[in-house]
């Protein structure tokens, strides 16, 4: 797992950088950014550039950490496979 916010040499890289990095890794981009993140996954896909998959997490707090690992945990039982995140975006909010 990385986190931007906690990597210096990732400081002021622009969205569209970080989800390369993530792609170019083969990791899963999670992320809060549900003002941005729906228009670059869709200009991606329009340009037909591929991702590694786009969690866009809603209704929970930046703050709320396990809250956010239950949720992106769920996600990930029900989608064990890397192929099936291949170029996937999904909102993830708390269930029930």
């Amino acid at each position: 797992m990385r986190a931007a916010d906690e990597e210096r040499e990732l400081d002021g890289s622009t969205d569209e950088v970080l989800l390369s990095l993530a792609a170019s890794e083969g990791r899963i981009f999670v992320t809060f950014d549900v003002k941005d993140f729906p228009s670059i996954v869709r200009r991606w896909a329009e340009a037909g550039c591929a991702h590694t998959g786009c969690a866009i997490v809603v209704g929970v707090d930046h703050g709320e950490f396990q809250a956010t690992l239950d949720i992106v945990a769920r996600e990930l039982i029900a989608r064990p496979r890397q192929s099936d995140w291949s170029d996937l975006t999904l909102f993830l909010a708390r269930s029930g």
